[in-house]
């Protein structure tokens, strides 16, 4: 039974009031969540984080694939007589290589020797963005100058 208030309308019944008191709680815990939120800051540079490191992987697998592309394109426009002779000039460069290391080894002392093998431990560590860096580099040149070839 509601009663009525002096300006006329009809005073609210007890289960009014606590749907209204129910509804004012839900929505006081949606903005203390949403609070909390805004206030963690750990797990948002987490997310950010994870955002960042995800573009970064996407556009890590993007310029690879990109790479891999043009030095396939590169390579198919390598005639077969080029490639032999590289082939070739490598095995050469390999086994010259090989006889000078040898030699270094033999008539260098120790602390050189130990140094040369730090160094070249350091250049094998960051030898793969080293090198794919560098094919792009080439890859882009070799495509510039087909382009200006007429």
């Amino acid at each position: 039974m509601s009663e009525s208030s002096e300006d006329g309308r009809a005073a609210p019944t007890t289960e009014d009031l606590r749907a209204q008191a129910e509804g004012a709680r839900e929505e006081l815990g949606h903005t203390v969540d949403a609070l909390a939120r805004k206030a963690d800051v750990k797990a948002q540079a987490k997310r950010k984080a994870t955002a960042v490191k995800d573009a970064a992987g996407q556009a890590t697998e993007q310029a690879l694939d990109k790479g891999s592309q043009v030095v396939r394109q590169v390579r198919d426009r390598v005639p077969e007589p080029v490639r032999a002779q590289a082939a070739t000039a490598r095995a050469e460069l390999t086994q010259r290589t090989t006889t000078v290391v040898e030699t270094v080894r033999q008539r260098a002392p120790e602390p050189v020797l130990a140094t040369a093998r730090r160094v070249t431990g350091l250049l094998r560590v960051g030898r793969g963005p080293l090198l794919a860096a560098g094919a792009v580099v080439l890859a882009v040149g070799v495509a510039r100058r087909t382009r200006r070839s007429p």
